[in-house]
């Protein structure tokens, strides 16, 4: 018989004490809890202990009793295609009032499973799991206790309950026979076939917490809804999997969740659910993370303190699972402010986007904190909180590509640093969307006798000029992009043989890219931070009515630009980073593409472009280099 040894140990364990609970038991706290529903979770107690074969299952049953506190579906007690039409308009509609009053959803309504959950319900979840990790060939491999975290629960989330276990068996009937029936089987094979089946999800954002019906009829939403569904179907399969996740990546403005399935050896091995298999490349293993957690059904807390001063990321139930990933270090960096870290824990921040976003924990001791297994080519800020506020305890640190630790606490700014670029090379990034670029004149307003005057054949850089070999008049005179350029340029000038320069009325194609604003105009306006960005992506183009012939014996043009580097006349503030804020060191007015500053040598600090509002990339100096972050 399949798992007798745990049959008999957890047999031996609870029907030698009896079925009765004893007063303080952790059990009878939980029941306790439950209140009026207290005899629905007794049902399915005693109906587990009517029999010794059963007491497996009783302990799964205890399992799921006692972590049940703090499980609940939070949803809409309205029509979902009500709730799906509200999530599909949100986004676009201008009125979203208007749009939650038209369909009358009122506020989401949550309810405690402990409260609410029946016997019947629990009993159906309990006795299909069991079935489908008792006749699937990799069953023997699978673990009591991975069995209740990555088979069992009856939830993924806070999904409304629903009886989805028959649902997945009665769904995926042919590939649940075909698992059964191949002796050698094992659990990652099988996560790869079930994998390919799932359907495909077209990327949106979020729906709210649906169920394994919903998805599968919806099959829209963003990683978690695919992660979701991916851990509904390979549970009910008897494919022992997990929901991981990264709270916030190093380059991008969210984090991200993926799967994770167990093998035979008990390892865990990611891909993601609907899109890609295990040991394929996925975003959960290939981009840089600076944590990576896994979701738990057991009550499992990485930081046990008051609600008040836990960051909502360490509320949930998770298991670190950083150590499982690659480029991760361990590191200690001295403490700044002890006596004031109340609580006594330490959390882990990273830089993003000029916020420090909360990633990580650590452990503090009289001198130092520690961290274990954060993300290297990182920049991090040690943390506490105290009533929802993050507060600096310590030295922003980078952690290089090796590992090593870089404090970056500011001394006296006595070093003269030149900034050429707030962040090198990189503002001419779009320069290669205006080769085979042409300028053509014409006396027609609808170029209908064209005449092309410059061909730019070589990526061009910042600043460029072309004096004409020969001249001739025009009225009408036009920048014409390649095809998938959206006519990228962001300055434009046209000089007679004076070198006066040639105004004129805008002409070309309406609009912009998306409507946000970067028409036509902007290509002529003087400023070489604004840019045309035309409306589509193939035939464009931007110029000017001179009103009458004019010739023009010389063209200047600049490439659409990132608004990064350094421009002639603008205004610039340097920032550094001083205890627990962004301190400004001084104010400067380029001349020319250069401009100067007396800078911290181990101070962190940004570029303001006060004139554009850009603040530019935060930067620090790294083995006497001046290192961009991001």
């Amino acid at each position: 018989m399949k798992h007798l040894y745990e049959i008999l140990l957890f047999g031996f364990l609870f029907f030698s004490s009896g079925c009765s609970h004893k007063k303080d038991s952790p059990l009878e706290e939980v029941l306790k809890l439950a209140g009026s529903n207290r005899h629905e979770l007794e049902r399915v107690i005693k109906h587990y202990s009517a029999t010794p074969v059963d007491s497996l299952k009783l302990k799964a049953a205890e399992f799921l009793i006692l972590n049940m506190p703090g499980k609940y579906s939070k949803c809409y007690e309205a029509p979902w295609e009500d709730v799906a039409t509200v999530n599909l308009r949100w986004s676009s509609s201008s009125d979203k009032q208007k749009v939650l009053d038209t369909y009358q959803l009122g506020n989401p309504v949550r309810k405690e499973d402990i409260e609410h959950i029946t016997a019947e319900y629990l009993i159906n979840n309990i006795d299909l799991a069991f079935q489908v990790w008792n006749d699937k060939p990799w069953g023997k491999y699978i673990s009591f206790d991975t069995f209740c975290e990555e088979i069992l629960p009856y939830r993924i989330g806070t999904e409304p309950l629903e009886n989805w276990r028959e649902k997945v068996l009665a769904s995926f009937a042919d590939i649940n026979n075909s698992l059964k029936e191949d002796s050698i089987m094992t659990a990652v094979q099988a996560c790869r076939r079930v994998n390919d089946l799932l359907p495909r999800f077209r990327l949106d954002k979020d729906f709210s917490n649906m169920s394994f019906t919903r998805l599968m009829a919806t099959t829209r939403g963003m990683c978690d809804s695919q992660a979701a569904l991916a851990a509904f179907v390979m549970r009910g399969l008897g494919i022992p999997v997990t929901i991981d996740f990264t709270p916030q990546w190093k380059n991008h403005p969210t984090g991200h969740s993926w799967n994770s399935v167990c093998d035979s050896a008990g390892q865990h091995i990611s891909f993601m659910g609907t899109e890609t298999n295990p040991y394929d490349s996925h975003q959960g293993n290939t981009l840089q993370k600076a944590k990576a957690y896994r979701k738990t059904y057991r009550h499992h807390r990485i930081v046990e303190t008051d609600e008040m001063n836990t960051p909502p990321l360490f509320q949930d139930n998770l298991t670190d699972i950083s150590s499982e990933h690659h480029n991760m270090a361990s590191t200690a960096i001295p403490v700044k402010h002890r006596s004031e870290i109340q609580t006594g824990h330490v959390f882990l921040a990273l830089f993003y986007d000029f916020e420090w976003r909360l990633t990580g924990h650590g452990e503090v001791d009289s001198d130092s904190i520690r961290f274990q297994h954060i993300g290297k080519d990182i920049l991090y800020l040690p943390v506490y909180c105290e009533k929802g506020i993050q507060i600096p305890a310590g030295t922003p640190f980078y952690v290089d590509s090796k590992g090593e630790i870089h404090l970056l606490s500011p001394d006296s700014p006595d070093s003269l640093m030149s900034f050429r670029a707030i962040r090198s090379g990189d503002d001419l990034t779009l320069n290669w969307r205006m080769v085979d670029a042409v300028f053509e004149g014409s006396d027609d307003a609808d170029f209908s006798n064209v005449r092309k005057i410059h061909t730019i054949s070589e990526m061009p850089g910042l600043y460029n000029k072309v004096v004409l070999k020969k001249t001739y008049p025009y009225r009408y005179i036009r920048y014409r992009a390649p095809p998938g350029c959206y006519c990228n340029v962001s300055e434009i000038s046209f000089y007679d043989a004076s070198g006066v320069k040639l105004k004129g009325e805008n002409i070309g194609l309406p609009g912009s890219y998306n409507d946000w604003g970067n028409t036509g105009d902007k290509a002529f306006d003087g400023d070489i931070t604004t840019f045309y960005d035309a409306a589509g992506a193939e035939e464009s183009w931007t110029g000017l009515d001179f009103e009458e012939e004019r010739k023009i014996a010389s063209i200047q043009y600049s490439p659409r630009l990132l608004g990064i580097g350094i421009y002639e006349g603008h205004e610039y503030e340097l920032f550094h980073w001083e205890a627990d804020r962004w301190i400004s060191l001084d104010k400067k007015i380029a001349k020319g593409q250069t401009v100067e500053f007396k800078v911290p040598r181990r101070s962190l600090f940004y570029l303001s472009n006060n004139t554009i509002k850009n603040k530019g990339q935060v930067s620090f100096i790294l083995e006497d280099r001046l290192f961009y972050y991001n």
